[in-house]
C-alpha cells in the first residue's frame, strides 16, 4: 500500500486492544503506511502474533493500570526513540441492561476498560506528546454513544458517551501544545466482540444488517482507515472532531 503521508516513517503509535478486532486492523493499517506500531493488549499470544506480522513491538498492557501505561510508553521510546501517538481501541461490552441484577462490579469493570483506560491514555501519552510539542491521539468510541442510543447496554453506552467528553476536553487542553485528539465512532462492526451473536443468531444479524442503510455490518479495516486519517498529517487541522463510521445508521 502506498504511503499517502510522507512524514509517517519512524513514528511510533501505541494501539491498545491491538491483538484483535479494530485494534489489530489498525496496527496493520498503520504499519502499511510506515508507522512503527506498539501492540498493546492483555492477550499475549495474539498480541505477539500481530506485532510479528507488522514488525512492531508487543507490550502486555492492562489499560486500567497506570503503571502499565508508563511501561508501554517507555517501551515504545526505548524501541523506537520516541512516540508519535495513541489509538485507544481497547474496549469491552457488558450487557448491563435495565433489568439486569444490580452488579456494581460489572459496571465498574466496563468503566475501567472503556473509560478509565482512555483517561489514563490521555494523561500519560498526552503528557509525553505535550513535552514533545507534537502528536496525535485517536479514541475509539461508538455510534452507540450518540443520540439516540442504539444499544440497551447501560454500561457500554455510558462509557462511550464518556469517551466523547474526555476526548473533546483533552483536545482543547492539548491543542496549544501541538497535540491533536480526535474520535472515531464505529457502528456495528464484524469483530470478535460480536462473534457470539453472529454465531448464535445469524438470522438476527441479517435483520440488523438489513436495517443499516448500506445493508451490511462494517469491517475492522474500515474503522482502521478512519483511525489512520486522524493519526496522520492528513487531518492536520482536525482536533476535537468526531467521525461516525456506521453505514448510515445514525442518518
Amino acid at each position: 500500500m502506498a504511503d499517502t503521508d510522507p512524514t509517517a516513517a519512524a513514528r511510533a503509535v501505541i494501539v491498545t486492544g491491538g491483538a484483535s478486532g479494530i485494534g489489530a486492523a489498525t496496527c496493520r493499517t498503520l504499519a502499511a503506511h510506515g508507522f512503527s506500531v506498539v501492540v498493546s493488549d492483555r492477550q499475549v499470544a495474539a498480541g505477539e502474533a500481530v506485532a510479528a506480522e507488522v514488525g512492531g513491538l508487543f507490550v502486555r498492557h492492562d489499560v486500567g493500570e497506570p503503571a502499565d501505561w508508563h511501561r508501554a510508553v517507555e517501551a515504545a521510546t526505548d524501541r523506537f526513540g520516541g512516540i508519535h501517538g495513541l489509538v485507544a481501541a481497547a474496549g469491552v461490552k457488558s450487557e448491563y441492561l435495565l433489568d439486569s441484577p444490580e452488579d456494581p462490579g460489572l459496571f465498574e469493570r466496563t468503566v475501567r476498560v472503556n473509560q478509565y483506560g482512555v483517561l489514563l491514555g490521555l494523561q500519560v501519552v498526552g503528557r509525553r506528546l505535550r513535552e514533545a510539542g507534537a502528536g496525535s491521539i485517536v479514541t475509539i468510541a461508538s455510534a452507540a454513544g450518540m443520540p439516540p442510543a442504539q444499544s440497551p447496554d447501560l454500561a457500554y453506552v455510558s462509557t462511550k458517551w464518556g469517551v466523547r467528553g474526555l476526548s473533546r476536553t483533552a483536545a482543547r487542553a492539548l491543542a496549544p501544545h501541538g497535540v491533536r485528539v480526535n474520535t472515531v465512532l464505529p457502528g456495528l462492526i464484524r469483530t470478535p466482540m460480536i462473534a457470539g451473536v453472529v454465531d448464535a443468531d445469524p438470522e438476527r444479524v441479517r435483520q440488523i444488517s438489513a436495517a443499516i442503510p448500506l445493508g451490511r455490518m462494517g469491517e475492522p479495516e474500515e474503522i482502521a482507515r478512519a483511525a489512520y486519517f486522524f493519526i496522520s498529517d492528513l487531518s492536520s487541522y482536525a482536533t476535537g472532531s468526531e467521525l461516525v463510521v456506521d453505514g448510515g445508521s445514525l442518518a
